[in-house]
């Protein structure tokens, strides 16, 4: 499998991984379902506490991490935040959105190097930095399926990504038709998603874990394979323009050098918030899932595994 992250800088951990201060504090709890306002635990893991919401991973310190790794290894793997061609308008001063912004990284990253525009991150788990943050950077705790809380034609670019296993078919394209909406004349649209169950030349273990995955997700209705549907359900809407598609093939393990590695930590991190699900869902013991896990760490060590991600982006035209 060909490698084709661009290599413009040396990547390392360092600039790739790097946990603000205000993340180094969140406490853990054991107990099953322990019921807050924002948040509930389940096997030691923290979720989101929206029931009508079908994304299924958690929001606790581990999965920051995980998510800030991927920022990292994404930008690094399309050489950039993103790849409409909007960076003079940037500079000029323009009014961006960020859906399901997480941990702000890519929100922060952008304020910081375009000043004059103003950036606003909404997700429906508060997880946004309230601290040492730029001025031009703001947060809304809201759930994009309940609508988005901004009048008609506010923004002149609206990003979103990773949301693969987040929405059914039909609130994907309710989802875009409310980007659509938001979206002024001219604006664009990106949005970066991966077919993150469907691992090249994966071996049996690797598949055995992703098809319990897939099942689960499959019973909640969840959109499957999303970059292969993506630009149908933004063409269906007669609202943009031609939508370009970029894709990159991404390593996992040592074979992709030190990208590889770093991106063998980041499924790891994803397989570990998987545990919940192969335990609760499927019955797998803990040592069950632990032997499973570690067949799966042999047979990347034996066999050149990578995803696939794709970037789209298209232009408001009316």
């Amino acid at each position: 499998m060909k490698f084709n992250a661009p290599r413009k800088k040396s990547f390392s951990r360092e600039n790739s991984l790097k946990i603000p201060s205000q993340y180094t504090g969140f406490e853990e709890h054991d107990g099953f379902e322990d019921i807050l306002d924002n948040f509930r635990y389940v096997s030691g893991r923290r979720f989101h506490n929206t029931d009508t919401s079908k994304y299924s991973l958690p929001n606790d310190k581990t999965e920051l991490n995980r998510l800030e790794l991927s920022h990292g290894l994404l930008k690094h793997a399309f050489g950039g935040n993103y790849s409409s061609p909007i960076q003079d308008k940037l500079k000029e001063g323009i009014a961006v959105l960020d859906i399901g912004c997480g941990t702000g990284k890519w929100t922060i990253e952008n304020a910081i190097e375009y000043p004059k525009s103003t950036f606003v991150g909404i997700d429906m788990s508060p997880i946004f930095p309230t601290e040492n943050k730029p001025q031009n950077a703001g947060f809304i705790e809201c759930n994009v399926l309940y609508g988005l809380p901004f009048p008609s034609n506010t923004f002149d670019f609206v990003h979103q990504r990773l949301l693969y296993a987040a929405f059914t078919e039909k609130q994907w394209m309710k989802v875009i038709k409310e980007i659509i909406r938001v979206l002024k004349p001219s604006g664009y649209v990106e949005f970066l998603e991966l077919d993150g169950l469907n691992f090249n030349n994966s071996g049996p273990r690797t598949k055995e874990i992703m098809n319990k995955v897939k099942q689960f997700y499959m019973a909640k209705d969840i959109c499957l394979n999303v970059p292969a549907k993506l630009k149908g359900f933004m063409d269906s809407t007669r609202s943009l323009g031609k939508v370009t598609i970029e894709n990159r093939t991404l390593p996992i393990g040592s074979w992709g050098d030190t990208f590889g590695e770093l991106m063998l930590e980041y499924i790891c991190m994803s397989f570990e918030s998987y545990s919940v699900i192969m335990t609760r869902k499927f019955n797998f013991t803990d040592q069950e899932y632990r032997k499973l896990f570690n067949d799966f760490i042999q047979e990347v060590a034996k066999r050149q595994l990578s995803l696939n991600y794709t970037r789209f982006y298209a232009q408001k035209i009316f």
